[in-house]
C-alpha cells in the first residue's frame, strides 16, 4: 500500500508470465549468491531520497548487494531474493530487517518498479528502497529487505498476503542468509536485530518480533521493532469490514485477497464457492471482485458464522494474524500510525499499544494527528532512527 501503487477494482487481471520457479533441496536459509549491484556515495544520498531532506543523516557510503537464498512456498523449497544495504567505514553491524508494504504482483501496478531485488541504483521508483532502507543504511545500519515469495524470482508463486506465519518464512530465511554473508566480512555481528515495516510490512515487523523471539532466540536477539500503519489485529480489521458489509470499500479487493491468502496458506482450503459469491480461482481473481461492497462478494452464511464464532476453523487461522495481544515482547515495540488512516485503521496500533502494554511489553505509540496511510513516512523514518540509535 505504498505511494507507488494505485488500486483498482473490477478489472480483468492477467498473471505475470515468467520462467519456472527454481526449486532446490538445500536447507532453508542457505545463502545461494550475493552480488554487489553498486555503491552510493553519502554525498549523493540526497539525490536518491526524495521524501525529505536526508543530509542530516547521510553519514556513510552504502554498498547495495542482492542476496539470493533458499526459502519455502507451500511446502516446497524455492530460491528467492532480497536486497542488502551495507554502510561503509563501520566496524560493527547494526542489523535492521525492513519489510515493505503491499505490492500488487502484476506488471499493471508497477510491481517491477518496487520489488527490492530488482533495484539497480535508480533515483526514481522503488519508494521504500530509497526513502527508508537506503536512508537507514546511510545512517550506519545494515538493512535487509526481502522480496517475499511471489515477487522477483518467485513471481509465479502466489504471495501469502497478510498470512504472516507463511510470510515470515522468507523473512527469517533471508536473515539467516545475511548472517552467512556477514561471516565473510571483517565486521562484528552480535546477533542483535531490529525490525521495521510499513503497512503490510508493519504487520510483518511486529509478527517477526514475536516469531523470532519465540522460535529463533538462539540465532537472533530482538532489540526492537518499529512499525508504521500495520494491520496488527487482523481479526478486528476483517470483522470491522464484515460488520459493515453493506458499505462501499474502495480497497475491498485487498481485503478479499487477504481472505483468500488466509484460506489458502493456512491449509484450510475451503471451497471458494463457500466463501465468495463470484468465481474465485486464484489470488488474481480474489483481487478482482465485481463490486466494492463486501455483502455482494462474500456469502452471508460465511460472514454470519465467522462473526458469531461458529466457524472455529477459520477463526483460529485469522487469530494467528493477531499480534496486538497474547504475547509479551522482549525488547521495545514502537508503533507509528496516523489517526486518519483510511486504509489500515488506526485502531490496529491503538489495540496493540493497549494489549502489549497490559501483557508487560515496553510499547511506545506515535500518533500522527490527521495523518493518513502515506503521509507519515518522513516522521516514521526519522523517529525510528532516533529510537534505534538509543538502543545501539
Amino acid at each position: 500500500m505504498t505511494k507507488i501503487l494505485v488500486l483498482f477494482t473490477g478489472i480483468s487481471i492477467v498473471l505475470l508470465s515468467c520462467k519456472k520457479t527454481e526449486i532446490t533441496s538445500e536447507e532453508r536459509g542457505t545463502l545461494v549468491e550475493n552480488k554487489q549491484i553498486g555503491s552510493i556515495a553519502k554525498n549523493d544520498i540526497k539525490d536518491f531520497i526524495n521524501e525529505y531532506d536526508a543530509s542530516g543523516i547521510a553519514m556513510h557510503d552504502v554498498d547495495v548487494i542482492r542476496i539470493s537464498y533458499v526459502s519455502e512456498s507451500k511446502g516446497k523449497h524455492v530460491k528467492t531474493d532480497g536486497l542488502l544495504f551495507v554502510p561503509k567505514n563501520v566496524d560493527s553491524i547494526y542489523f535492521i530487517s525492513y519489510f515493505h508494504g503491499t505490492l500488487i504482483p502484476l506488471n499493471l501496478f508497477g510491481v517491477k518498479k518496487a520489488t527490492p531485488s530488482l533495484y539497480n541504483l535508480q533515483k526514481e521508483d522503488f519508494y521504500e528502497v530509497r526513502n527508508v532502507a537506503l536512508a537507514w543504511a546511510s545512517a550506519g545500519y545494515t538493512v535487509f529487505m526481502p522480496d517475499y515469495i511471489g515477487y522477483g524470482s518467485t513471481e509465479k508463486e502466489e504471495h501469502p498476503y497478510i498470512y504472516y506465519p507463511e510470510l515470515f518464512k522468507s523473512c527469517i530465511d533471508g536473515m539467516k542468509a545475511c548472517k552467512t554473508y556477514f561471516n565473510t566480512t571483517n565486521l562484528v555481528y552480535d546477533n542483535r536485530v531490529f525490525f521495521g515495516g510499513w503497512s503490510q510490512g508493519g504487520g510483518a515487523s511486529l509478527s517477526a518480533h514475536k516469531f523470532t523471539q519465540e522460535g529463533y532466540a538462539n540465532e537472533f536477539q530482538v532489540v526492537a521493532s518499529s512499525s508504521l500503519a500495520g494491520p496488527h489485529d487482523c481479526k478486528e480489521f476483517l470483522f470491522d469490514v464484515f460488520r459493515n458489509k453493506d458499505k462501499e470499500y474502495q480497497l475491498v479487493n485487498i481485503y478479499s485477497w487477504a481472505l483468500y491468502s488466509i484460506n489458502t496458506f493456512s491449509g484450510l482450503n475451503r471451497p471458494n464457492d463457500q466463501i465468495w459469491t463470484y468465481p474465485v480461482y486464484d489470488q488474481a481473481t480474489s483481487f478482482s471482485p465485481p463490486s466494492k461492497i463486501p455483502a455482494q462478494l462474500i456469502r452471508e452464511g460465511f460472514i454470519h458464522k465467522l462473526l458469531s464464532g461458529e466457524d472455529t476453523g477459520m477463526l483460529a487461522e485469522i487469530n494467528k494474524n493477531v499480534f496486538s495481544e497474547g504475547w509479551t515482547p522482549t525488547g521495545k515495540v514502537f508503533l507509528h500510525h496516523g489517526d486518519a488512516d483510511d486504509v489500515v485503521p488506526y485502531f490496529n496500533s491503538e489495540r496493540a499499544k493497549t494489549g502489549l502494554t497490559n501483557a508487560g511489553g515496553d510499547v511506545t505509540l506515535y500518533t500522527y494527528s490527521g495523518g493518513n496511510h502515506v503521509s507519515e513516512v518522513k516522521n516514521y523514518v526519522l523517529n525510528t532512527l532516533a529510537d534505534f540509535n538509543l538502543l545501539k
